[in-house]
């Protein structure tokens, strides 16, 4: 396993006393009941990526899994299997797969801790059967149920659910449906979600959605991407992350990580998950974009950070080959 980076640090948050001399954070409001310590970025530049790329990785070994969901579609996912039962499941976001290269590094380096993984695409993306949709939040947390409930039935002891940008969404929708994991890991999710919404479907969205019912969203060059039905669009609208948060067990312990400088979600939204997630982790860090590009070490290293105190001790039990 690669050794894990700390340079530049994480910008940390939590319940307490605002400090204003987080002044790269001007356009957030912090008034949130947060203390904020920001340590700063490493000397090499961030580059930019656009907001819907999403890096595939190479092949990396995993067993290939199908488990059908609540109306009948296969999800197809890969298993990393390491030396124990517990396992950490892995969600993607918009219109990203499995393969996503955020993913496959935390897969990577979780299995090479002695923890199981599991990443998977959600119906409509990736391998896995299904229509794509816009919104589809809560279709996505019933995905992640089905999950959930087939390793379960497996036996396996899913020790952390972990989402990145709308995955993030997933697993903390999830959490504040069912209370039976007790860590989730928020990458970068949306907590405005009426927001980020003109950047893809243009402006005056809703009067054109209302007018012809739906939108097909385009590329640079004019080809269809994806269409966004007035159902799809009024199921993100009526996601309501606020009462989810809040809904949330204080025995569940939740960890978002976002990036400073994240040209897709604001950072500001990440203060909102930790002013109303009742048992809640922060960690801003400074200079990333939403792809984290340049700062993929740091990112595992909290990552696992957060998840071993329960996993630290199974790499000695695993027998030496």
């Amino acid at each position: 396993m690669c050794s894990l980076c700390k340079e530049g640090g994480p910008f940390k948050a939590h319940r307490g006393t605002a400090r204003s001399e987080a002044s790269n954070l001007s356009a957030v409001q912090l008034d949130s009941g947060l203390r904020l310590c920001l340590s700063p970025a490493p000397a090499f530049p961030c580059q930019s990526m656009p907001p819907e790329k999403s890096p595939q990785s190479p092949v990396v070994c995993g067993q290939r899994v199908l488990i059908s969901n609540k109306v009948g579609e296969k999800l197809v996912g890969l298993l990393h299997e390491a030396c124990s039962k517990e396992l950490v499941i892995l969600c993607h976001g918009f219109r990203a797969t499995k393969d996503d290269l955020i993913l496959v590094d935390l897969a990577v380096a979780l299995a090479s801790e002695g923890v199981n993984v599991f990443r998977f695409d959600f119906a409509g993306n990736g391998e896995s059967e299904g229509v794509f949709q816009y919104g589809n939040y809560r279709k996505e947390a019933d995905d992640l149920r089905s999950v959930v409930s087939y390793f379960a039935e497996q036996k396996y002891d899913i020790i952390a659910l972990v989402g990145h940008s709308k995955g993030g969404n997933a697993v903390l929708l999830y959490a504040s449906m069912y209370h039976d994991v007790t860590a989730i890991v928020n990458i970068s999710g949306r907590f405005a979600l009426e927001q980020g919404i003109d950047g893809r479907l243009g402006e005056n969205f809703m009067q054109r959605i209302k007018k012809d019912g739906y939108i097909d969203v385009r590329n640079k060059k004019g080809q269809f991407e994806y269409r966004v039905t007035d159902e799809s669009l009024r199921d993100r609208l009526s996601t309501d992350t606020l009462l989810s948060s809040r809904s949330i067990s204080k025995d569940c312990r939740v960890l978002t990580v976002h990036g400073l400088k994240d040209e897709t979600v604001p950072a500001g939204d990440a203060l909102m998950f930790a002013a109303n997630i009742p048992n809640h982790e922060l960690h801003i860090v400074a200079g990333a974009n939403h792809r984290y590009t340049g700062h993929e070490r740091e990112l595992t290293s909290l990552v696992l950070d957060f998840i071993k105190p329960r996993s630290q001790t199974l790499v000695s039990l695993c027998p030496k080959l």
